[in-house]
């Protein structure tokens, strides 16, 4: 029965999700999605048991989901306490990685010990699996090193970290998923086992034997494609194209999908019927290729879910039974979150099934209503059914989409079994002569140099990158009503076909504007009141202020995240929904403040800066001067200020405070600006590096400063000793204070003196070191704050 395996899968997974979501207001939007398949079961006179399985299934999830949970909370507190320790690991090699440079060993079934006080001590925890990176000029023991060797290493752990700003990608959750508790930076390494595993060691060495010949017979950039598409070895794709596509939205063409494991697994299974084997024989053989083709490439989700896929469609075949797509996708489904809850929530798994699901629950119904039976029918309305589905998916996890992936993905994969076969065919005729692998090269490197004239052209389009933020609930479920009932229109447009005649460009015409509408429920809509995000960057200072469609900057750099505006700054304003940054802020010349800022204007073509507003007393350093130039050439617009520059946006306004022309600052720190924000009876100092002696050149400014009415402050120099002094804390006199700093920095900043000022004078700190980033929102009169890291949970004490 085809239905009831998709609802026992689905009502477990639900579970699982549930639980992994349960802190969040997501919660009851899997619970809402049980209830609908215990209605539409009875909606379709289902039995009682296949109406209420899927709740039976539902709760199983989330015992097993909360199971898991309570597990990694365990190891995570173990963690806490031994990650500053030297560390000892003793563990099975299960898979090796080599880079340029470096080699990384995933390590399983593993025993702690830990050195401490004069001797090591054993740690009553065991590793579900852990990362060991090895440089490889520590030495040549690095080359020994094979699959099932059982080692020992010493070094120090280091935790994976977790998102600390929105849009950041968190590495924690994504090792978690992989059954991954921390990475281990190796000093030392010893084999205490030398016995390997043949299989996997055969596998491996296929592996980068077919590496080389593909690197000696394609094009860098073509062998670096061949490799993701046939090895699942992404390590040679330039940054370039890996933009590219990504951008483009064909992305999942550089990644071990269904369609390469299909085209390989079904090839060699009619090639193995044709030999005259029979139905059980050719699906063994053929579902043994499959396994050991996804240990070659590394069995990733997409891969183990394709094979699941293809090995049930054997065994249909074997048996003489028909072969149901949405059955195989749910038994895939249900064994991988079985195997890790965790997987559910990675962004690629979620882009995996939703394509699946649409191909085979939607597709056919649009492919029915089309009414055409040609390929190019088939072929629009698959695509078309995968980019609704997974247009939710896109948003929440990469915050934009591409408006012409639809046709572009109609044009590319068609093509895509050529690459495969190209890159299959270097391996094997490479193997035979260096010209024969050449010479197979050739058919892949034509069809991806018509991939990147596509993907040029359509860069140059307009709109060619929507930035759309991440969706709230609330999207997600009018996206969800509006979907339902699209199809349910075109079910009842199929019945009355008859009845109504619309012409085959007028369906077509029709889907396009639900296409156009979808957009349009995720485009970003304006804040109401003002928001500030106080961003953890680390050692440095980065604001974001938005309010009724302006969006501005306030300083944005780092001196201890060397790739902040790729990694962070530039993630944050997407996942925000913000392409635009309307007026930047630069206080100063340090690196710490105009990192990021450099960045969005040297490399980043998705986030656009209006007006930048730099130091007037730093015109003559050479970092400020470099901004400038660079902003020109992107068409910004430049301007220096100085105190008494006023400027407002509606509701809001920013005055510089300091210094003046006058002034004559001692260093850098002294030239940066003070700027003073005002939204109805919120008003905000920030106040970048300056240091007492500014301060009090500040307080002797009389007229104009208002800083008695200052509710909220930056403290200057991230909580250095010799800024926020006495006098000016007592002439701020704020109610919250908010501290940028970095983790475990080496200034010793906030330095205690500076907290125990705040606290004598009852201020609210909030520590960007402690709690990632911190949020301020307010409708003018009442001001709330919350914190990132623990999970933007609203204290109580901080609304007035």
């Amino acid at each position: 029965m085809k239905r009831p395996l998709c609802l026992i899968a689905g009502g477990f997974v639900l579970g699982e999700t549930a639980v992994l979501l349960a802190l969040t207001s997501w919660l009851y939007l899997p619970a809402l999605i049980a209830a609908g398949m215990i209605f539409y079961g009875c909606r379709r006179g289902r039995t009682p048991l296949w109406v209420f399985l899927p709740l039976i299934f539902f709760y199983l999830g989330a015992a097993r989901a909360d199971a898991e949970n309570e597990k990694w909370r365990e190891r995570d507190k173990t963690l806490d306490e031994i990650s500053s320790c030297y560390t000892e690991v003793q563990g099975r090699i299960s898979s090796i990685e080599e880079d340029e440079g470096e080699t990384q060993l995933v390590l399983k079934h593993n025993r702690l010990r830990i050195f401490r006080s004069g001797r090591w001590k054993e740690v009553p925890y065991e590793a579900s699996g852990l990362m060991v990176s090895l440089k490889k000029e520590s030495g040549p023991s690095w080359k020994r090193l094979a699959i099932g060797q059982t080692v020992a290493v010493r070094g120090e752990i280091q935790l994976f970290s977790q998102a600390r700003n929105p849009g950041e990608f968190n590495f924690k959750n994504y090792y978690k998923s992989r059954g991954l508790d921390f990475r281990l930076s190796a000093e030392e390494i010893e084999v205490t086992d030398p016995s390997r595993s043949l299989l996997l060691e055969c596998l491996r060495g296929l592996k980068m034997r077919s590496k080389e010949i593909l690197y000696r017979d394609a094009s860098k950039e073509d062998a670096g494609i061949f490799a993701a598409a046939v090895l699942g070895d992404k390590m040679g794709i330039s940054d370039e194209i890996k933009e590219l596509y990504q951008k483009n939205g064909i992305a999942h063409l550089l990644a071990i999908s269904g369609l390469h494991m299909s085209l390989i697994g079904l090839s060699f299974y009619k090639l193995v019927r044709k030999a005259g084997t029979g139905f059980w024989e050719a699906g063994l053989f053929s579902t043994v290729l499959l396994i050991l083709y996804g240990l070659l490439t590394g069995a990733s989700p997409s891969v183990i879910r394709a094979g699941i896929m293809m090995c049930a469609g054997f065994y249909a075949a074997c048996l003489g039974r028909t072969y149901d797509l949405l059955s195989a996708a749910s038994l895939a489904l249900f064994l991988l979150g079985l195997h890790s809850p965790n997987l559910i929530m990675q962004g690629g798994v979620q882009l995996s099934f939703g394509a699946v699901f649409a191909i085979g629950g939607v597709g056919p119904l649009l492919s029915s209503w089309l009414g055409k039976e040609g390929v190019l029918a088939r072929g629009f309305s698959a695509c078309f059914a995968v980019q609704m589905i997974i247009l939710p998916v896109t948003a929440f996890h990469f915050y934009q989409m591409p408006p012409y992936g639809l046709v572009l993905n109609l044009l590319v994969i068609p093509l895509m079994g050529g690459v495969l076969c190209s890159g299959l065919g270097v391996i094997a005729f490479g193997t035979l002569s260096p010209v024969c692998g050449t010479a197979a090269a050739g058919t892949g490197h034509y069809i991806l140099s018509l991939y990147e004239i596509l993907l040029k052209a359509a860069g140059k389009m307009p709109g060619n990158n929507l930035i759309l933020g991440r969706p709230g609930i609330m999207v997600l479920a009018v996206y969800a009503v509006f979907l339902t009932g699209s199809m349910i229109f075109i079910g009842l447009l199929k019945k009355k076909a008859e009845k109504w005649l619309i012409p085959y460009w007028g369906k077509l015409l029709f889907l396009m504007g639900i296409y156009l509408l979808s957009i349009l429920i995720f485009l970003p809509r304006p804040v109401k009141g003002l928001e500030a995000w106080f961003l953890d960057v680390g050692q440095g200072d980065g604001i974001l202020l938005r309010t009724e469609g302006v969006c501005i900057l306030v300083d944005g750099g780092s001196s201890s995240k060397k790739s902040l505006g790729e990694y962070t700054l530039a993630p944050c304003l997407k996942s925000l929904g913000i392409s635009v940054i309307d007026y930047a802020f630069v206080s100063h010349g340090d690196l710490d403040h105009l990192s990021g800022v450099k960045y969005l204007l040297e490399n980043n073509e998705d986030i656009r800066i209006g007006n930048l507003f730099l130091p007037y007393h730093g015109r003559k350093d050479e970092s400020i001067q470099s901004l400038e130039v660079l902003a020109r050439k992107r068409g910004t617009s430049v301007r220096y200020i100085t105190g008494g520059d006023y400027m407002r946006m509606g509701a809001l306004s920013i005055s510089c405070l300091y210094p003046g022309k006058e002034e004559t600052p001692a260093d850098i720190n002294g030239e940066s600006q003070v700027l003073k924000m005002d939204y109805v009876n919120c008003h905000m100092l920030f106040t970048g590096d300056m240091g007492e002696t500014e301060e009090q050149s500040l307080l002797g400014k009389k007229e104009g400063n208002y800083l008695g009415e200052v509710n909220v402050l930056k403290i200057a120099h991230h909580g250095s000793k010799y800024s926020s002094s006495e006098p000016f804390l007592d002439s701020v006199s704020p109610d919250w204070a908010v501290i940028s700093y970095g983790q475990g920095n080496s200034y010793g900043h906030p330095h205690k003196e500076v907290l125990n000022r705040l606290r004598r004078r009852k201020v609210t700190v909030f520590q960007t070191g402690e709690s990632g980033a911190v949020r301020l929102v307010t409708d003018g009169t009442r001001i709330g704050f919350s914190t990132f890291v623990d999970g933007n949970r609203k204290a109580g004490y901080n609304k007035r």
